[in-house]
């Protein structure tokens, strides 16, 4: 006999969701926002584009606040590691 986890396995549909679950949920907010197919896709496409420009914008904000923090040595120490090599 099957364990009955094997079972839930092997009666498992093959879709990403249940598409019945899906048209109901479409309905829903088709009826509460009342907004046409091709609404809806440029609201999701502006929402996927601005994730990565916020994260771009955030990133030259910090560079703009914190400019040394990417050099690791001091001016100083940099200058005098310099010459000495040009010495030898």
């Amino acid at each position: 006999m099957l364990p009955q986890w094997l079972w839930s396995v092997a009666l498992h549909h093959g879709e990403a969701a249940d598409p019945d679950l899906l048209e109901w949920i479409k309905d829903r907010l088709d009826h509460v926002f009342n907004l046409g197919p091709w609404t809806a896709v440029t609201i999701l496409a502006l929402i996927i584009m601005l994730i990565p420009i916020s994260i771009v914008v955030y990133y030259l904000l910090q560079q703009r606040r914190h400019p040394t923090f990417v050099a690791s040595l001091p001016a100083d120490e940099t200058h005098e590691d310099q010459t000495k090599d040009h010495d030898i």
